[in-house]
């Protein structure tokens, strides 16, 4: 899903395009409770729909992991059918 996003964006493509690393993003000061918002995309039982929900957490990592729980309460998502979109 990250090339199809590139290509709206930026008309770059897959052909044209190399992946160098994944990295996992990490807070600076996980001491404070911050608000994240959370951009995202997910296939329900007969459609796909897009998203922005905000949680209340101490680091993004949680922030997203509280997403896909809620996701799969309220929405019965699959977290394989979620895409995280910012």
């Amino acid at each position: 899903r990250f090339w199809y996003f590139m290509k709206k964006l930026n008309k770059a493509k897959k052909s044209g395009g190399e992946l160098l690393a994944v990295n996992e993003l990490f807070d600076k000061g996980p001491t404070k409770v911050k608000n994240y918002g959370i951009w995202l995309r997910y296939e329900s039982r007969t459609n796909t729909h897009n998203m922005y929900k905000e949680f209340r957490d101490v680091t993004i990592n949680g922030a997203v992991s509280q997403m896909y729980s809620e996701m799969a309460g309220r929405h019965r998502a699959h977290p394989n059918t979620i895409q995280i979109i910012n």
